[in-house]
C-alpha cells in the first residue's frame, strides 16, 4: 500500500484528519492544466500542496486554523 496516494475528498479518513482543510479538490477537465488543490474553509486560501495549509504563514489574519498549525 502506498503512503503517497492522498485520501479522496469524500473519504471518511479525510473527515477526520482535520475539519477545516478539506481536499483533495479536483479542477474540472475543461480547465487548462487542471490539477487537484487542498482548501481552508476557515479562511478560503487554496494550495496544490497540502503542505501548506499546515503552515501558520500560509492563512490569512485570524485564521482559526492557523491557531493549530
Amino acid at each position: 500500500m502506498s503512503t503517497s496516494n492522498p485520501t479522496p475528498e469524500n473519504s471518511i479518513a479525510s473527515e477526520q484528519t482535520d475539519h477545516r482543510i478539506t481536499g483533495p479538490h479536483f479542477e474540472p477537465p475543461t480547465v487548462a492544466n487542471a490539477t487537484t488543490y487542498w482548501r481552508c474553509t476557515a479562511c478560503s486560501r487554496e494550495s496544490i500542496r497540502e503542505q501548506d495549509l499546515h503552515r501558520e504563514a500560509f492563512h490569512a489574519e485570524k485564521c482559526e486554523v492557523a491557531d493549530r498549525c
